[in-house]
């Protein structure tokens, strides 16, 4: 990575600096009202799953989607370095924003369920395979700002992607070999379990990889 994309990747950092804190902020207030009782788990767990999918749609509409209606076009080809690199280094940038976020999060997700006993153990595996998801969602989200160019399709693609979150929630407990063991008092690592989230890591790379095939071999990429 030489300097310049160094610099591209710091500029994202600091511009969403706030937004990755504040994010955080609201997560971590999300999991401690978790542990307040059925109501509180249920409106903190709501609070914390709206936290992090809110950050990967806001960093979408910001870091790519508002640069482009801006038209900041004009300032990237004067930089010295091609479409490609460009790409690569928004969608490093904008991916480590949402990690800065993601990562505190979902660790705080599952301490609570470890460390909170009105919380069943057996779990774990499904909050695992939910953060695993929330990333592979953002990664959609960034990929279609990164290819779609216009409004309204990039309105669908938030409202799908969303909706694929609850889609998810309710299909993963409806896998026997996951649902079946959710209520229990120890987690259960199965071949299911691998498989889907070996599955969520293969799409996710691959999603995140289209955008240096397709979006940077365009000219006018934004």
């Amino acid at each position: 990575m030489n300097l310049l994309t160094r610099k591209l990747v710091a500029k994202e950092l600091h511009l969403h600096r706030w937004l990755i804190a504040g994010t955080v902020a609201a997560g971590i207030a999300g999991v401690l009202m978790s542990a307040g009782g059925e109501l509180g788990f249920n409106v903190g767990f709501l609070v914390w799953l709206t936290a992090i999918i809110a950050l990967g749609v806001l960093i979408a509409i910001f870091g790519v989607a508002g640069e482009r209606k801006e038209r900041a076009l004009p300032f990237v080809l004067s930089l010295p370095l091609d479409p490609a690199t460009y790409v690569r280094a928004k969608l490093l940038g904008l991916l480590l924003c949402f990690l800065l976020a993601w990562a505190p999060l979902c660790a705080a997700a599952v301490a609570l369920v470890v460390a909170m006993p009105g919380i069943a153990d057996g779990l774990l595996p499904f909050a695992v395979l939910l953060c695993g998801y929330l990333l592979l969602n953002f990664s959609l989200v960034l990929s279609g700002a990164l290819h779609i160019r216009s409004e309204g399709g990039m309105v669908a693609v938030v409202v799908l992607t969303n909706m694929s979150v609850s889609l998810f929630m309710m299909g993963i407990g409806r896998i026997p070999e996951v649902g079946r063991y959710m209520a229990g008092p120890v987690p259960v690592w199965n071949a299911m379990f691998w498989e889907l989230l070996g599955a969520e890591l293969v799409l996710t790379l691959g999603v995140l990889s289209l955008p240096l095939f397709i979006a940077a071999r365009r000219r006018d990429f934004l």
